[in-house]
């Protein structure tokens, strides 16, 4: 199997390898997985909120097995310690694991999003990489999940013989549900994806930032000037934490 290495930011162990080699680990580990394996997303944002809150979140994100460096900032300070470190986007990560995955046979679950954009995805998706399995999908109610909610989506998972779980819930949910679950044993064996709004995207149902705004650290501007009301706040807030961190904290 292919090994991957760790370098810690603020304490937190961010993967540090090429998206390829990443993305060839994970679905070995998937093929193979006996336990369920957690793998967030980390920006800027879920970086501040391990730091921020660290005996709710934070402690949490301990049981998460691989943390990718999804945003630029943290790639840059990667980057001091290891040249070699690159972004691990999520939506770029779903891509190259469903393309790997054909090879290992995996069997993929989508979790979270709308009705919509999970039949807007399974499409494309389908046609790109002839031969993948969706095992299944589920939107999960909006607001909050009424009794059994949590029971029954580990049930379809379960049902389903999936060994990639894709989970677009949003941050924080998405991270909460996945390390709330693992700790109480509920997860079927599988590797669990955090990817945020993947799913829009690759759906088509919101534009991404071109790719020079990406590799430049400025897709969360793109993404406030398109979605101002709902990201105004989330980026004030955060960035301006991270930059507190950066002059306070050694990273």
């Amino acid at each position: 199997m292919s090994a991957i290495s760790c370098i810690p930011i603020f304490g937190i162990p961010y993967v540090s390898a090429s998206l390829e080699e990443a993305a060839l680990h994970l679905a070995e580990q998937a093929s193979s997985t006996q336990q369920p394996r957690l793998i967030a997303h980390s920006d800027v944002h879920v970086l501040t909120r391990i730091l921020q809150d660290e005996q709710g979140y934070g402690k949490g994100m301990q049981n998460f097995d691989y943390i990718c460096p999804d945003g630029m900032p943290i790639v840059w300070l990667l980057r001091r310690k290891r040249k070699e470190s690159c972004r691990l986007y999520g939506p770029d990560m779903m891509e190259q694991v469903w393309d790997i995955g054909r090879e290992h046979g995996l069997r993929h679950f989508l979790l979270g999003g709308s009705e919509h954009a999970l039949a807007q995805l399974q499409g494309p998706f389908a046609s790109r990489y002839p031969g993948i399995d969706i095992a299944g999908s589920y939107s999960p109610p909006m607001g909050e999940w009424p009794e059994g909610e949590h029971e029954k989506i580990c049930q379809l998972i379960r049902e389903s013989g999936a060994n990639c779980v894709w989970v677009g819930l949003g941050c924080p949910k998405q991270e909460q549900w996945l390390y709330e679950r693992k700790a109480q044993g509920a997860l079927p064996p599988g590797l669990y994806f955090a990817v945020g709004a993947a799913f829009n995207f690759h759906a088509g149902l919101v534009q991404q930032a071109p790719k020079w705004i990406r590799n430049n650290g400025f897709e969360w501007l793109y993404r406030l000037v398109k979605e101002p009301r709902r990201l105004f706040k989330r980026y004030i807030t955060h960035n301006s934490l991270f930059l507190w961190y950066l002059l306070t904290k050694k990273a």
